[in-house]
């Protein structure tokens, strides 16, 4: 439970120290509200005040123990999340969305003296100021210095700086993030980011950092700008008519790429031999059983119909192999080949989900991994596209493996010592995402093979998510080349935890070397996101030098919105307004 700042009796000391100091009003009130310590640094400076005065040391450098305990009595303070840093929960941070998240972790020695970047963050993170969508560019275009700001204090200093609380003994149009920061310069702060009114007009204005306002932001050039088109929810893929409208619809906001459901609920949307051969149907492009709908659709190539309008209308298309190694619950697969399928160390195999409840093939069986590398070189054999996507579903739940074929390959691998009985057991869950690893390495081979330079798409959860709940570990293949394209999939339904997933490691990483665009949630058909927030993520995108976006999915780009359609169309006409190539 949170406890309240620190407020003690009008009788506590006043410093005596700080006469003609900048920020004297602001100390003397934190003085009365025991929010700092006096008399703590001894012996005292040789030209300080005599010893029978209570002292600040308004210039003495401040130190991580200083702010800290400063921020804890001016800041309510809880418990420290689970796995909360040194710094984290020396502050008492309850939640770790928040912008210390990412601070270098050897940075939070308590005796070390600070800089006013380090400082600025930890208030920024205390005070739980909001993320700034477009913060680089706020900061360029307010201070002088703004983009010398290092990469842990950005999103810091522009939230201190939006939320006119950046202040400064000289110059308040320079960040001065590298510079070491004063005790009495950290009060200050405190005071200017402080809630209560009391606090904050004891700061002059003249000493506030004043925020610039932003022109419209520009569009890049080479942008990623990507929409999923499904057939659940959706009936985009259910004729030629409706593929040509909503193409041309696309083509309107600037759209440059489509990810078209190939496999998704055990079967393809595309007539294939292989599944034909794997599991006696070549084809369902409806979402369920419904034969008179599926005997109108005849001969029909969805996928070949999609890939000819959208080449003419000058857009990529890179199938989306949805389900990777995940399968429907009713599967007659269940009954027919029951040795393709994993399940957890009880022996259960459901995955509810939903309304729905799912099973998992085993993405270690030589003839699940067939059926899918077989459907990814025949697509790459016999359609004209740019590449193949895979997304979180190719990987394995983390307490599922315990099958008797993946049980006798660890064994074959350990001495016939069997997994262990702990799911989350380091070894055996590094285990299986090496196989995962290696699996990825043999579509990365088929793609060679079949169509050197097509694209190697993945859009995963993010790091260390997709990891701990998937094994799923994607930063390994970027980093082992395999990959073309990243898509992180961050479907937040606030700009808070948006903009604190675009800043995770993993992420941040992988746009240094691979092509790194986000994936962002237009809404399902009960959760409708705002255009507003969409417009938002998308700043923040940009802002931060992603190679784009992709909507999931196009149904929810226009409909069960809270804005009326022409509103919605008109914002993405507007985000977009100009072409862009792919990057």
């Amino acid at each position: 439970m949170a406890s309240s700042p620190q407020i003690l009796a009008q009788t506590n000391p006043l410093p005596g120290d700080i006469d003609g100091y900048w920020a004297a009003g602001c100390i003397n009130e934190l003085a009365r509200r025991g929010a700092i310590v006096l008399n703590d640094l001894q012996p005292a400076p040789p030209d300080g005040p005599s010893l029978d005065l209570a002292r600040f040391y308004p210039n003495a450098p401040a130190t991580w123990e200083v702010v800290t305990t400063m921020l804890n009595r001016s800041f309510p303070t809880e418990a420290a999340y689970g796995g909360a840093s040194t710094l984290e929960t020396a502050l008492g941070l309850a939640s770790p969305v928040n912008m210390l998240y990412t601070f270098p972790a050897e940075y939070a020695d308590p005796g070390r003296a600070i800089t006013r970047g380090e400082a600025v963050t930890a208030i920024a993170a205390k005070a739980q100021l909001p993320y700034v969508a477009r913060a680089n560019e706020l900061l360029r275009e307010s201070l002088e210095d703004g983009d010398r700001v290092p990469p842990y204090a950005v999103e810091g200093t522009a939230a201190v700086l939006a939320a006119n609380a950046l202040v400064s003994s000289e110059n308040p149009r320079r960040a001065n993030s590298f510079a070491p920061i004063t005790r009495g310069e950290v009060a200050a702060l405190v005071c200017a980011a402080s809630p209560d009114l009391q606090l904050r007009v004891t700061i002059a204005p003249a000493r506030h950092a004043v925020p610039a306002t932003l022109a419209a932001q520009a569009e890049p050039t080479e942008e990623l700008r990507g929409v999923w088109l499904t057939n659940i929810d959706s009936e985009v893929l259910f004729s030629r008519d409706e593929l040509a409208a909503g193409i041309q619809r696309l083509k309107a906001m600037n759209i440059n790429t489509l990810y078209p459901v190939v496999w998704n609920m055990g079967y393809t949307q595309y007539p294939s031999a292989v599944a034909e051969r794997y599991l006696g149907r070549s084809r369902r492009l409806w979402p369920g059983e419904n034969p008179p709908f599926e005997a109108a659709q005849g001969d029909r190539d969805m996928l070949q119909e999609l890939i000819e309008l959208a080449h003419a209308a000058d857009m990529a298309v890179i199938p989306w192999f949805e389900f990777g190694f995940m399968a429907p619950g009713d599967y007659p697969l269940h009954e027919t080949r029951p040795e393709w399928f994993t399940q957890r160390r009880d022996g259960t195999k459901d995955i509810p989900m939903g309304n729905e409840v799912f099973t998992w093939m085993n993405p270690f069986h030589p003839q699940t991994r067939g059926l899918l590398l077989g459907m990814i070189d025949e697509i790459l054999a016999n359609y004209d596209v740019e590449g193949v996507q895979v997304d979180d579903h190719l990987g394995l739940p983390v307490d599922m493996g315990y099958d008797p074929y993946t049980v006798g390959l660890y064994r074959q691998e350990h001495g016939g010592s069997a997994p262990p009985d702990d799911e989350n057991d380091a070894e055996w869950m590094r285990w299986r995402a090496d196989k995962i690893s290696q699996f990825m390495a043999e579509v990365r081979q088929v793609i060679d093979l079949r169509q050197p330079g097509g694209i190697l798409s993945v859009s995963p959860n993010p790091y260390p998510f997709s990891y701990m709940k998937y094994l799923q570990d994607w930063p390994t293949w970027e980093a082992n080349g395999m990959l073309d394209e990243i898509i992180v999939q961050i479907y937040r339904n606030d700009l808070e935890r948006f903009v604190w997933e675009l800043n995770k490691p993993a992420t941040a990483e992988a746009r240094k070397s691979t092509a790194t665009s986000i994936g962002l949630l237009s809404g399902l058909k009960n959760r409708p996101t705002d255009m507003d927030l969409l417009t938002e993520q998308l700043e923040a995108v940009r802002d931060r030098g992603y190679a784009g976006v992709s909507y999931f999915f196009y149904q929810s780009l226009w409909s069960w919105s809270n804005e009326p359609l022409a509103e919605r169309e008109q914002q993405f006409q507007t985000s977009f307004s100009q072409t862009a190539a792919r990057p």
